[in-house]
């Protein structure tokens, strides 16, 4: 049995000009959803196609098209959030990040910075025989 008895972290303080700051350190991480089509048009996502084959107009930022969501990429979504022991949000919304990329027509990134679909979770870590430590996500 795994021993999860240990102390959270004390925050760690550093004094400033105007006042104190808590040192946050935090991860992103980004994980490939097994797919057979992108994440917000019907286009493959096969490896190894001739070059532009995978590209709806969607992708392409064509003006008027507008993407429609991969039902199984939202699925699969909640399903991590789950083994995750993660919080479902009944109401979650797509967000623009405009900035400029060359391979980036639409010029933005769609993301899910202020009501996202999974909320936060927790992971055991495992820090050594018998012992764990769980660790908010």
């Amino acid at each position: 049995m795994l021993d999860l008895t240990l102390d959270a972290p004390k925050p760690k303080i550093i004094a400033g000009a105007t006042g104190d700051w808590e040192l946050v350190i935090g991860m992103e991480i980004h994980a490939q959803v097994s797919s057979k089509a992108k994440l917000f048009s019907g286009a493959s996502t096969e490896f190894g196609a001739e070059p532009n084959a995978n590209v709806s107009f969607i992708d392409a930022g064509m003006p008027g098209m507008l993407p429609v969501v991969n039902e199984f990429c939202i699925e699969q979504a909640v399903r991590t959030g789950l083994g995750l022991k993660a919080r479902i949000n009944l109401v979650s919304a797509f967000d623009r990040k405009n900035y400029f990329y060359p391979d980036l027509p639409q010029g933005y990134q769609i993301s899910q910075l202020y009501h996202p679909l999974v909320g936060e979770g927790e992971v055991l870590v495992e820090m050594g025989p018998g012992v764990g430590r769980v660790v908010r996500i």
